[in-house]
């Protein structure tokens, strides 16, 4: 796992990762500070997601549409928006569109409030560590969906969905 943490790092070298175990603190102290993103398919986020993730296409692009319809667009005070999917690949794309976007003259009114981040390790390593998830029917689940079978040794066998 951390040979895939050290690449997913050096390819997206804007990005700023966040443990998951401080990101579990913060979602039990400061719930209302940060914005989980999943950036799974639907089928990899009906296994399992962190409660109150809101889950966004993969392939999103258009980062001044995601903020407006996220509902950040107007946002005054400081919040973290934690961009998690599998391992990290595809939240770390996003998230460093994200950190792009507030860089750029759109985001520049969005620049002080909102820090962007890769939970580090995505699912696997938050699965893999025994932290609490949900399925789509909000109950407690301990398995996640490994994306692919090449991700799947990653994921301990107890803790690895079938696909």
């Amino acid at each position: 796992m951390e040979l895939v943490i050290l690449w997913i790092r050096k390819s997206f070298n804007l990005v700023q990762d966040r443990s998951s175990d401080s990101t579990e603190q913060q979602m039990a102290e400061n719930r209302n500070q940060i914005l989980l993103l999943d950036v799974r398919s639907m089928a990899e986020y009906e296994v399992s997601h962190l409660q109150g993730a809101i889950r966004i296409d993969p392939d999103t692009s258009d980062m001044n549409h995601l903020t407006k319809e996220l509902g950040l667009a107007d946002c005054n005070e400081e919040r973290e928006v934690i961009c998690y999917c599998t391992v990290g690949y595809r939240s770390s794309k996003v998230a460093q569109k994200l950190v792009e976007f507030l860089a750029s003259n759109a985001g520049q009114t969005l620049r002080r409030s909102l820090r962007v981040y890769n939970l580090e390790g995505g699912l696997v390593k938050w699965a893999n560590e025994g932290k609490p998830m949900v399925d789509c029917k909000e109950q407690p689940t301990s398995l996640v969906h490994p994306y692919s079978s090449m991700w799947a040794y990653l994921v301990k066998p107890e803790f690895r969905a079938k696909i």
